[in-house]
């Protein structure tokens, strides 16, 4: 990260050498230029159809992770959207699995977004000017999931000098460069990286086993102004991840590496008639697992790449605001793939790939029907080909809104979704060795109708905020892996044995008080909601609660500002405790190890709760440069929430035991310039 952080400067001291060079010769009067800031004092803001937007400003007085706010972790503290516990991987909203929803870099999908086992994510705030979050009330335009979709969109528009926003924490640095190329294009470039081992390597613990950990971040953005009417824009992205869990007793380490890669490029066009965009994105996910115990070792592999191009054309006529589409997506599939050897067994998958193709089109029309009634709705039609066999889904959907005042807002929506592609997940740890495979005779595409009732209260000057959501959502063709880590021992084991087949259903009431002025500010939110799910495989009548199951989820968000240079913030969560699958014995029959579950996911673990502070200071401001320093402290009163159980040797015994949170207590100082 040292090495990211002096290229940063490089760019900055060559880039302006390079301005000075090339000054104008006729040494000609110029004006300086004035560049005009406004941010809007609303942390949160939501459109009519349920679009929930966040301003990544707003990030710096919250508490931070590593050094760094992260904007994952803040959208988790809103109503309807959870983690199982506090080290898993992915986002739940409104009961469903992580995999059933989106998240979207520059409108290319990320599919692991996590760090450090979900500690915080890929996204690096500096270079995106913000995200939105849909858990709901889906237009036609939306992709083939059947959960919510987060969105995050990088910063677009056409600087005129050089910026520098750096953060710089005992635990991890990260940096955006602002780049002008000319007077109609910019470039942002983004870097992140950890150093953890230095100084937290001895707090760093899981299950007895000592943890080494490292990260890096890299984002690229180009944007060129191609005329006043047309502009096009260049992500790019990648992260890797590198763990290494050493058990000193028994000389095993476990290595643990994934890695994200992801490009998009846009193109949009502006005129007086229509809007029209068209995109073409890429993204790779991969992740191998070495992990040995005793004599044996373990391989475990899979991946998952994804390349798309899409057109979407908006256009108004009469008072009818219309936009349609078409998609095409390509996906290369490496399910898992494991080798197991060792002094009594050996064992591997045979290696193979999955293609599949994916195409689709759409068409949604906007109507004020009524100066308080206004409808969207639209028709998404999906088509899907993998394995030999073609699957063709009409999918209905439909937003009725009421607006009896300015102030007040009520909602209807039903829609039809189809998921196409489904993820196992093969530990309940939150190890990012959960794999992705496709749709095929044999597994049927995942489907939901959905039902939400919401409504809306904004004050007329802005202070207070109130919302309220009632949803259903009914599932077909669920599909999960009902084994454990420990299967993959055994002589006889296929991946397709342990994959059960079901359905299911998610409801539940999100519920939010949210302040947006004065020195106090913040939110109280709560949901209360089941997800339920039947497997025949399991019981023929019998309902379980699904892994994403959370009775209650209560967040509470604080920020006080005691004058320009000081402020507070803090939030505190409870979740009620994730359900399991409690293995009661495991036995060794013929050289082979054999597990016993009780009840599927019969048990749930303890509660989870936890507080995080922290408190910023303002410098005063220099000419264009701003520095604040963020001292911020994770699980405040040093809480051990449990992230998962399971059968093993405790202190020369086997049993069952519980595995907790990395560290009692996370304290950290970030550092933070802007010029």
């Amino acid at each position: 990260m040292y090495k990211t952080i002096s290229i940063l400067f490089l760019l900055v001291w060559f880039h302006q050498n390079l301005r000075a060079s090339l000054a104008d010769s006729l040494q000609s009067e110029r004006m300086e230029e004035v560049e005009v800031k406004a941010y809007s004092p609303r942390t949160l803001s939501d459109d009519r159809n349920g679009r929930l937007y966040w301003n990544m400003e707003s990030l710096a007085d919250m508490p931070h992770v590593l050094g760094s706010a992260d904007p994952l972790r803040s959208l988790q503290l809103l109503p309807g959207v959870a983690t199982n516990n506090d080290y898993t991987s992915g986002i739940h909203i409104q009961g469903c699995a992580a995999s059933q929803s989106i998240l979207n870099m520059d409108g290319t999908p990320i599919f692991n977004a996590s760090h450090l086992l979900g500690l915080f994510s890929v996204f690096n705030a500096s270079h995106f000017r913000g995200m939105s979050l849909v858990k709901n009330r889906h237009d036609a335009a939306f992709s083939n999931r059947l959960g919510g979709e987060v969105s995050f969109y990088p910063t677009d528009s056409i600087a005129h000098k050089v910026h520098l926003d750096a953060t710089v924490s005992f635990m991890e640095s990260e940096g955006t460069l602002t780049l002008p190329v000319g007077e109609h294009s910019t470039l942002y470039l983004s870097g992140r990286g950890s150093y953890l081992n230095l100084l937290y390597g001895n707090l760093l613990e899981i299950d007895e086993m000592k943890l080494r950990y490292g990260l890096q971040d890299y984002n690229l953005t180009f944007v060129q102004q191609a005329g006043a009417h047309d502009k096009i824009r260049l992500s790019l992205y990648h992260g890797q991840d590198r763990m290494n869990l050493l058990q000193e007793d028994f000389a095993d380490e476990n290595k643990l590496n994934w890695q994200n890669t992801a490009a998009a490029l846009h193109w949009q066009h502006h005129s007086s008639r229509f809007i029209l965009q068209q995109n073409a994105t890429f993204s790779r996910y991969r992740n191998t697992l070495d992990m040995g115990i005793s004599s044996v070792s373990l391989n475990l592999s899979s991946g998952i790449t994804q390349a798309g191009y899409a057109a979407r054309l908006e256009w108004t006529r009469g008072n009818l605001q219309w936009n349609g589409g078409v998609e095409y997506n390509y996906y290369h599939f490496r399910p898992m793939q494991f080798e197991v050897s060792g002094s009594f067994i050996e064992n591997e998958t045979p290696k193979f790939l999955e293609d599949a193709h994916e195409a689709n089109a759409y068409l949604q029309a906007d109507i004020s029907i009524h100066p308080s009634w206004s409808v969207l709705g639209g028709l998404r039609l999906s088509s899907y080909h993998s394995h030999g066999r073609s699957f063709i889904s009409p999918d209905p959907r439909i937003t009725l809104n009421y607006h009896p005042s300015s102030s007040h807002t009520l909602s209807v929506h039903y829609g039809l979704y189809h998921q196409y592609l489904h993820q196992m997940s093969v530990s309940n740890g939150g190890l990012p060795v959960d794999y992705w495979t496709s749709s095929s005779p044999s597994v049927c595409p995942q489907q939901a109708h959905s039902i939400a009732l919401g409504y809306y209260f904004r004050s007329q000057k802005g202070m207070m905020e109130i919302s309220a959501e009632v949803y259903y959502k009914k599932l077909s063709h669920q599909h999960e892996y009902s084994g454990s880590i420990l299967d993959f021992f055994t002589q006889v084991y296929h991946i397709e044995n342990n994959m059960i087949h079901g359905k299911g259903y998610n409801y539940g009431l999100n519920l939010m008080l949210k302040k947006n002025r004065g020195k106090l500010s913040g939110w109280v939110s709560y949901a209360i909601g089941s997800s339920r799910r039947r497997f025949p495989e399991l019981s023929p009548t019998e309902w379980f609660n699904s892994t994403f199951d959370r009775l209650h989820d209560l967040s509470v968000v604080a920020n006080y500002r005691f004058n320009r240079h000081w402020s507070l913030g803090g939030d505190f969560v409870y979740a009620s405790g994730t359900p399991y699958t409690k293995a009661k014995s495991v036995y060794v029959i013929n050289n082979n190890i054999v597990s016993e579950y009780g009840k599927y996911n019969g048990a749930n673990l303890p509660s989870t709760h936890r507080m995080d502070i922290a408190l910023t200071y303002r410098f005063s401001p220099r000419g264009h440069r701003e520095q604040s320093l963020n001292l911020s402290i994770y699980n405040l009163y040093a809480r051990r929430n449990v992230l998962f159980s399971f059968l093993g040797f405790q202190e020369e015994n086997f049993g069952y035991k519980h595995v907790y949170s990395l560290c009692r207590m996370l304290p950290s100082i970030g550092y933070t310039l802007k010029f």
